[in-house]
């Protein structure tokens, strides 16, 4: 479906933000893009044609390799053809519109559940059993679609439409930062799934809220860190923000000291990936819109070798970080509850929260049709 642009009635809702104000004088977004059917229904056909993070690169070392997924209505595989090449596909069959794989897996073709279609892996169609003698039908033009592919990382991403420039050219600065904590070299221990009663954007704010809310709901977090030292840098389509760990650790119920060394890192890539670099572990947080209030969170959670093998540091460690998203998973459907609530309209932005005034205006800029990765 081709769309023109917004609608009036969205194109008002954006012209109630003003992007190039400073932060002390900018004032949030209305509430009505949390909660606006109309206004999530634009931003989800615009957020189709972002940069996804759709696999793990370890997941599809061998030909035949494959991971199939969903980003907002677009069904997807990535796989691995028998040359070797990365390829990305819409996950659609030609016939009748089923999902062709499921799931993560090995195979030799991809075939359809419902009438037995296949595909090379190359996204090619090889059979389709019992057609018959269609009329104008040709093999040619029954291949699944191709999308854009593109490694960073240790992701595979895709592409929902035609970027104006490559993944790795937009986060170079972000991956020689990275590469330096060797993000590349961690070994994928768990997978963890949250669904919270709000906005995905509800979500992405309180990330980027230059650690402003840090110790007021992660008594046990904030008590790891020097806070007086949290600080944020905001480039064109990422930002970082940083902290040291503090001297003393101050004790909690859930042990946060071990895992926090050195400095941590929390960067987020627009519109909706994070990942946040800490001792010897990594997280990375994949935000995924399923309705105007609820959103589903995916976590990855990444070690070092040493101490992958450890299953006691790891069940520590996967029992802190719970502490934290149950914590903000209160905060965020409080927050939605709020803006649902006809008693708030706009708010200031503090000082400290210039990360998420920096996605505001990227996804004002992005929903107005003036942007795009």
């Amino acid at each position: 479906m081709q769309h023109n642009g917004p609608s009036p009635a969205v194109r008002r809702l954006l012209d109630s933000f003003s992007p190039r104000l400073a932060v002390e004088e900018a004032r949030t977004p209305p509430a009505l893009w949390y909660i606006d059917p109309e206004f999530f229904a634009w931003e989800c056909y615009r957020l189709l044609c972002t940069w996804q993070p759709a696999a793990r690169l370890s997941c599809l070392e061998k030909p035949g390799a494959y991971v199939a997924g969903r980003w907002l209505n677009l069904p997807y595989v990535v796989v691995r053809d028998e040359k070797g090449t990365l390829r990305a596909l819409a996950n659609v069959c030609r016939h009748h519109a089923a999902e062709v794989a499921v799931g993560t897996g090995c195979a030799a073709e991809l075939v359809c559940p419902y009438h037995g279609w296949s595909y090379h892996l190359h996204g090619g169609l090889k059979r389709a059993p019992g057609l018959g003698r269609a009329a104008g039908f040709r093999v040619e033009e029954h291949a699944l679609p191709p999308l854009h592919v593109e490694c960073w990382g240790p992701w595979a991403w895709i592409h929902g439409g035609t970027p104006e420039r490559s993944l790795r050219e937009a986060l170079q600065p972000l991956y020689l930062r990275l590469a330096g904590m060797e993000f590349e070299s961690l070994t994928h221990v768990a997978r963890r799934e949250y669904e919270l009663a709000c906005n995905w954007k509800v979500f992405v704010d309180n990330y980027l809220d230059g650690g402003y809310h840090v110790a007021s709901v992660h008594a046990g977090l904030a008590g790891g860190l020097d806070l007086s030292q949290y600080r944020s840098e905001i480039h064109e389509r990422f930002s970082i923000q940083s902290c040291p760990a503090a001297a003393e650790h101050t004790p909690s119920g859930v042990e946060f000291a071990e895992r926090l060394e050195g400095t941590a890192c929390y960067a987020w890539i627009y519109p909706n990936f994070m990942i946040n670099r800490y001792g010897p572990m990594m997280d990375t947080n994949w935000v995924v819109p399923l309705s105007v209030n609820r959103t589903r969170v995916v976590f990855d959670y990444f070690f070092a070798a040493s101490h992958a093998a450890d299953a006691a540091f790891v069940e520590r460690s996967l029992a802190a970080s719970h502490v934290v998203q149950m914590e903000d998973t209160a905060v965020c459907e409080s927050v939605q509850r709020g803006l649902a609530s006809g008693c708030y309209q706009q708010g200031p932005y503090a000082a400290a929260e210039a990360p998420m005034f920096a996605f505001h205006r990227l996804l004002w800029a992005e929903l107005r049709g003036q942007s795009g990765v």
